[in-house]
């Protein structure tokens, strides 16, 4: 079966042109190794990779496509690479943008050119590394080796320890990942909550009959993976699988408080539910409706006064 494996990437540091060295370097090797049948795409905005490429002699390893002065959409991009793809390397950079273009765009790019090329499963990772390469590659295996034929599925990775960058932050980061996945279970089919759901680890495994379910048109910018969790679990014949992952302390994000109000924001105009609303059922019954990784030994009031404090905090997000 082919399989697809495509990687988000904000080029801008120092870090994340490394980050781009070690993927690519490791995606060569695991096509060496045998997994002959996977295809490893890197899709990126912000800064040019060509002439990082050429300095570190990785366009051996690579093949780059570059459409980032023409700003096309994903519907756009996507007829451009298809009529473009050749056979050759397994491992593809499409540079799309100088400019950061959100969580979505990669997401539906990755999406269509699953669709399009045929492809039996797809996964969709960040560069970030806060879960290991080859745990990605491990739970690829297990989404392959669970996934039911003919019926639409996704699988979740399940991270151990959630290795998020709280330094500085301004809020509890854990406990707005559940809010946000509250906004998944009220959205699509709330019996998925009992299963507790890491929506949020940045990759998510797919196959053919899901991605043809998808659609991003009317989607805004920053709820790429909230958008495929919403549309996805509200199929009633959907599988949904988990599979544990371990994880490091992740060193570098482009998820800030301000893209997880902008996050909210979307989901607002495009659902109509208030994140007032949301955070008053996470009140009402905490233990129900958040993970207890970060709340286990508070106290129910303190719990509440984290959500509080993160509404007000978006509160004022909203005045500036």
């Amino acid at each position: 079966m082919r399989e697809l494996i495509g990687f988000r990437q904000y080029l801008k540091s120092e870090q994340s042109h490394q980050d781009l060295k070690n993927l690519i370097l490791k995606s060569v090797q695991a096509v060496e190794q045998g997994r002959k049948e996977t295809e490893f795409h890197i899709a990126i905005c912000g800064e040019d990779p060509g002439e990082f490429l050429r300095q570190q002699d990785l366009l051996k390893h690579v093949q780059l496509f570059d459409y980032a002065r023409y700003r096309f959409s994903p519907n756009q991009l996507v007829k451009h690479f298809v009529g473009d793809y050749p056979n050759g390397s397994s491992v593809k950079i499409i540079y799309y943008s100088p400019y950061p273009e959100g969580l979505t765009y990669p997401i539906d790019l990755f999406t269509q050119i699953a669709v399009f090329l045929n492809f039996d499963h797809l996964g969709v990772s960040d560069s970030d590394f806060q879960i290991p390469f080859d745990e990605m590659l491990r739970a690829a295996d297990f989404h392959r080796e669970h996934a039911v034929p003919n019926v639409p599925v996704i699988t979740f990775p399940r991270r151990k320890r959630r290795g998020l960058d709280a330094e500085n932050y301004p809020i509890n980061r854990w406990a707005m990942e559940d809010i946000e996945n509250l906004y998944v279970y009220f959205l699509s089919n709330i019996r998925f909550l009992d299963m507790k759901l890491d929506i949020q680890s940045g990759l998510f495994f797919t196959n053919r009959r899901a991605n043809l379910q998808l659609d991003f048109n009317r989607v805004g910018k920053w709820v790429g993976t909230l958008h495929v969790a919403i549309a996805l679990l509200r199929d009633p014949n959907i599988q949904v699988f988990q599979v544990d992952v371990n994880t490091r302390m992740q060193e570098d994000s482009t998820i800030s408080f301000q893209v997880q109000c902008r996050k909210i924001d979307e989901l607002y105009d495009y659902y109509l539910i208030p994140m007032e609303n949301i955070i008053r059922i996470a009140m009402d019954n905490p233990r129900k409706y958040l993970m207890n990784d970060w709340n286990r030994g508070l106290s129910r009031k303190q719990i509440q006064e984290k959500l509080e404090h993160i509404f007000q905090a978006y509160l004022e997000f909203k005045q500036h």
